[in-house]
Order: C-alpha cells, then structure tokens, then sequence
C-alpha cells in the first residue's frame, strides 16, 4: 500500500476517533437565541431568516467607539490571526459576544496545508476550538482564507479543510467552521477552482466570499477602471450552489472606493438588500486599508452614513 494512501486512511481514522471520543457533537441548529427581527439563530450562529451587517475594522481594531457614533452594534465583526493568535482572537470573541456580535475569525493554520492534513495540527486546532467554546455565543472560524493567493496545491489545502471540520465542531457546538473564497476564481476563474473541485466533503456552516467593486480602482499604474461589477450575477451563482450544497453563504469581504461612492452613494445598502434577497447571510465591510489596492475604509461622510443607515436597517443577535 503506498505510504500516501496509508496516511490517509491514518488520518481519516484519527478523525473517527477524536469524533467519537468527543461523544455525540451539538447539532448546529440547536437554537441559542434569535435576532431582533425574530429569526431564530443556531448554537453556531446560523440565522433562519435576515442577514447581520458587520465589517473588519483597522488592524483588529476595537469596534465599540465606533459603533457609538453609529448608534447601533454591528452585527458580524471580521477579524485576521496568525496561528499564534489565539489568546487574542477569544479575547475579541468573548467582547464580540458580549455585545452580541458574531466574530467571524480567519487563522493562518501553524503548518503546511498537506501537514494539516495528515494531522500534524490537531492539537492546535482542537485548543482553538475548545477555548472558543467558553467565550459566551457563536463564533465562525475560517483557517487559510482566499487558499486561490497561495502557490501551494489546492487539493492540499481541500483535504486540510475536510480533516480539520469535524474535529473543531466536534470540540465546540458554538464553532460554526467557515471557508471564505475570493469568488471570482470559483465561478469565473481556472476549472481548478471551481467549486465541485475544491468543496471538501464534510458539513461546512457557512461560505464566505470575498467580492469588490472595483470602479475606480488603479491597477500597476494604470487608469482607474471604469467598469461596474455585476454583483447579481455573482449572487445568482452563489445563491445556486448554496441551494445545491445546503451551505448558507455571504460576504465575509467587501467595500467600494471613493470614486464609486461617489457616483453610488447608496451602493452599500444596495448591494446588502440584493444580497439579502439572494439568501445571503452575513454581510462584512472591509473597513480598513490593510493590504489594500483602494481606499476602501469609510473614510467619506457618503460612504460612512450609508454603512451606518444599512447597520441600523439589518437585525442583530438578542
């Protein structure tokens, strides 16, 4: 038997184990609350019905300042961790919880994608998850965000996503384990990025996507383009596969520059209800300049009081 094949029947059966050992795991649609506009909400923080507004903001920023000057809490907060970030990530997530926040958390995993899945993580990932578990609500988690950035082999890091699933969500009924994509590679993109090639086979909670609009975005140089993105269509796309997969999607990125917000000063709260009406979940504004090719962060009076208008219109967590 090839030692390839070997390590992978080991690690599937390491799964078994830990899965079994950990006893019967919660269900993810065990209700632990609901949102203000009466949708019930999961133990992993799954929405029946509506979709929370949220954003990253600055470099893991506090978001409770501005939040004040919004008048209303955000809904999902976006935050980025290297693999030795986790004490930080379940303080943020114990605060996010406590103002009724869902902290939607990428980690860059501590090895190798082919390392991850043979197992050489798992104590890592069962401590992340199982110190989760404590911090008051739902949280998701995303471990290698936008893999399509990456030279190493895509179907590495889709067997790292099917190994490390069930042993996180095992660990933790509130761990709503996530994978975010940047969108355009899966439906527009290579065929080895297309979503049937890639999509691991275990229970996944929610996909995420991260899809801008670039009107008015220099490249290398270049003028700024002055082409719109046709967000339906890629609504459309998602809100397909999600039907066909059972996988609840959103926007776990996006924003607009300055010179789009000036033509469309209502894009956000546009693109958030069509959203909406595709199924969409959770919708998270990049609201900071970190690795950035635009400014996307609500820096202009027309683009902060369209965030803070389609904030204030979108349910959060009771």
């Amino acid at each position: 038997m090839p030692i390839s094949v070997l390590v992978s029947l080991i690690g599937s059966l390491g799964i078994a184990l830990l899965v079994a050992l950990a006893g019967p795991a919660a269900t993810s649609n065990a209700a632990a609350s609901t949102l203000t506009n009466g949708c019930a909400v999961s133990a992993r923080g799954i929405p029946s019905c509506g979709a929370y507004v949220g954003a990253a903001y600055g470099s893991n920023a506090d978001v409770s300042p501005w939040e004040t000057t919004m008048g209303k809490t955000l809904g999902v907060h976006r935050t980025y961790f290297s693999s030795n970030g986790v004490s930080a990530a379940v303080k943020i997530a114990t605060a996010d919880a406590a103002k009724h926040r869902v902290p939607w958390m990428s980690f860059k995993a501590p090895y190798s994608w082919s390392d991850m899945a043979a197992g050489r993580g798992d104590a890592w990932a069962k401590d992340l998850a199982t110190r989760m578990k404590s911090v008051g609500g739902p949280v998701w988690v995303a471990i290698n965000h936008e893999p399509e950035n990456e030279s190493a082999d895509i179907q590495q890091w889709k067997a790292m996503q099917a190994h490390l699933a069930p042993i996180m969500r095992a660990a933790a009924p509130n761990l709503g384990y996530s994978i975010i994509l940047m969108g355009y590679h899966e439906f527009y993109g290579a065929a080895k990025y297309a979503m049937s090639t890639i999509w691991p086979h275990t229970k996944i909670d929610v996909a995420g996507f991260d899809v801008y609009e670039e009107y008015g975005v220099s490249k290398s140089g270049q003028p700024m383009s002055t082409k719109w993105k046709n967000f339906d269509a890629y609504f459309t796309k998602m809100q397909q596969w999600s039907a066909s997969s059972g996988v609840p999607w959103g926007l776990a990125e996006t924003g607009y520059s300055d010179p789009a917000a000036q033509q469309k000063p209502g894009w956000i709260g546009q693109t958030y209800n069509k959203m909406l009406g595709y199924g969409g979940i959770a919708f998270s504004y990049f609201n900071t300049n970190l690795h950035s090719k635009a400014n996307w962060t609500l820096s202009t009076t027309a683009k902060k009081n369209a965030f803070t208008s389609t904030n204030k219109s979108a349910a959060t967590m009771r």
